[in-house]
């Protein structure tokens, strides 16, 4: 853009595109930019209150890894090696996926319900503000999973429930995803589904 003058690459191993300082007129403050992730509202930028470029260099470094490594501590904090272990079968995947996403939805006040026989196509009922929410679950372990958004009688959850809940075990990422933004298949493949759901991602 056209007000980023000077744009300096943090350091080497973070790209020029992800991260960097710049300055927006000639001898003004340096400011911090990171890039837009998937389930931030907006881009981070911040001024640095510093006219000296190494300065500004030394505290972009701190902040930019104050806030990565801060989103990384959330992603190991969800799924410890414990679960990962536990989830390397697929009834303890099923159940340590299901356990996460519930205590995750009772974190942001949502109350939970769970079927006592799941015969209505819903593995838990949300409550929150007033509004229903049917929700079908699925997890994955798979480095690129395919996600079913059909049973295995092929009717689709959308004519079920109102929105799903997407596990995703190696990233230690869930997705939160009213059904009615999904298309109208009957399976998903992992790229497209994160491009999607990427304003869905539920954090601690």
């Amino acid at each position: 853009m056209k007000f980023w003058k000077e744009k300096t690459q943090i350091r080497e191993d973070i790209l020029l595109e992800d991260g960097f300082i710049f300055m927006r007129q000639e001898r003004s403050y340096w400011y911090i930019h990171i890039i837009k992730k998937p389930h931030w509202k907006q881009a981070f930028t911040k001024s640095l209150r510093t006219h000296d470029k190494d300065r500004a260099l030394d505290k972009a470094r701190k902040e930019y890894d104050n806030l990565i490594g801060s989103e990384n501590l959330i992603k190991t904090s969800l799924f410890n090696q414990e679960d990962r272990i536990i989830a390397s079968t697929n009834s303890g995947l099923g159940r340590i996926a299901e356990d996460k996403f519930k205590n995750l939805m009772l974190i942001k006040n949502y109350e939970v319900y769970t079927p006592v026989t799941d015969i209505w196509g819903n593995d838990c009922v949300l409550f929150k503000d007033g509004v229903t929410y049917r929700v079908q679950l699925k997890s994955s372990n798979m480095e690129m999973p395919t996600w079913a958004l059909q049973n295995n009688n092929k009717v689709k959850y959308k004519d079920t429930s109102t929105h799903m809940g997407f596990i995703y075990l190696p990233e230690g990422r869930i997705w939160f995803v009213p059904l009615s933004v999904l298309p109208d298949v009957s399976c998903l493949r992992h790229p497209r589904m994160k491009t999607i759901c990427q304003d869905y991602e539920v954090t601690l």
